[in-house]
């Protein structure tokens, strides 16, 4: 059997709130026309989004920074000013991002690992897999590689990139741990999702609601996940996972492209109705397949928050789950946005440090369209 044996979340030490984002937005240099504008203040007013981490410190946007004291070049991207160094700061070259966002990986990815080792208490030696993940980017050696050697963990027998499965990518690789573990590759499984969002926020004012809507919703942050074969007191053991996978024509519902000076990525319109047809064809056999009496009040549910909508999808269902069930979803939400694949760790630790139920279940959409389902229960 595989357990979870600790979790982390590492994120950035900037926040933006509504109304900073509003500001961003509203800049000149952003060029939106006023109808743009007034659909971008309605969406975040009512994204249910407080405040989001970002790599990105926009106050740099409208305000001229301490330059000696946050120094920042492309080649030494600074966390304040992350954008100082590109000749159009509002508009950096996809070059340019792709070095600013592999400095901020990197550093959220090295810190979530170290934060759970010492949090666990685990020796670098006992560490013999490591399975990595991000949806944002790419980097050559990529972070399965690189993270062992900063880590000085000399013990790997096996390491994993699973990369670009999105939202649902916490569960991909629980489910990849779970498979090495239980087959006796590797003993102890150290996760590390990661992925930084803000460095592809750009100021093309000809992109359409379902483009600009990914830079009003997503975040920074990073999530780690240790996963051994040892089962202690009040281990939460890992079960098979379900996926779905939805038909051709659905494929681009959740995309991203590379295209002039940014990734793209879009939400359809479509991916929410999409999404509840969907569930409401299947939710009655996923709910008794993860309780004993068809009852979703039996487990925690950790549903990841890529939405307000999407969220208030599991509320209209046949059983619906209530606010309660979905309060840590709702608290990451709220607090953090989406973090495409590190978010749903962040609902983990949350209802790992007070679990009010002995079962509970992973529930994460990926492009594709899919959406994984997996249950752990406390042992």
């Amino acid at each position: 059997m595989a357990f979870i044996k600790g979790v982390f979340s590492a994120y950035p030490r900037h926040y933006v709130t509504k109304d900073e984002f509003i500001r961003l937005f509203e800049h000149e240099s952003f060029g939106y026309s006023k109808e743009q504008l007034q659909k971008i203040r309605r969406i975040i007013s009512s994204m249910k989004i407080d405040s989001r981490p970002t790599c990105v410190n926009f106050k740099q946007f409208w305000e001229d920074l301490d330059e000696d004291k946050c120094p920042c070049t492309i080649e030494r991207p600074s966390t304040d000013n992350l954008f100082r160094g590109a000749e159009d700061f509002f508009n950096p070259t996809i070059g340019d991002r792709a070095k600013i966002w592999e400095s901020a990986v990197k550093e959220l990815a090295l810190r979530a690992a170290k934060g759970l080792i010492a949090k666990t208490n685990t020796k670098a030696a006992d560490i013999d897999c490591i399975i990595t993940n991000t949806s944002t980017g790419v980097m050559l050696p990529n972070l399965s590689t690189w993270l062992p050697q900063q880590l000085e963990l000399t013990n790997i027998k096996c390491n994993y990139s699973l990369d670009n499965t999105g939202c649902g990518g916490a569960i991909t690789c629980l489910d990849v741990a779970r498979s090495t573990v239980l087959s006796g590759r590797a003993r102890c499984v150290l996760i590390v999702t990661v992925d930084v969002c803000t460095t592809h926020m750009n100021s093309d004012q000809t992109l359409d609601m379902e483009t600009i809507l990914p830079n009003l919703l997503f975040g920074d942050g990073a999530g780690s996940v240790l996963i051994t074969s040892q089962q202690e007191e009040g281990s939460w053991r890992i079960s098979e996972p379900t996926c779905v996978l939805m038909g051709e024509d659905t494929s681009n519902q959740i995309a991203m492209q590379v295209r002039g000076n940014s990734y793209y990525l879009s939400l359809s319109k479509d991916l929410v109705p999409t999404l509840h047809t969907m569930l409401s064809e299947l939710w009655a056999g996923v709910v008794k397949s993860m309780t004993k009496t068809s009852d979703p009040e039996e487990v925690e549910w950790l549903i990841h928050p890529g939405g307000r909508a999407i969220m208030d999808i599991f509320t209209k269902q046949d059983p619906p789950l209530s606010q309660h069930s979905l309060r840590h979803s709702w608290q990451v939400m709220r607090e953090k946005g989406n973090l495409v694949s590190a978010t749903l760790v962040f609902v983990l630790e949350l209802m790992l440090n007070k679990p009010e139920k002995d079962m509970a279940c992973l529930v994460g959409p990926g492009p594709g369209l899919e959406v994984k389902f997996m249950k752990i229960d406390r042992v």
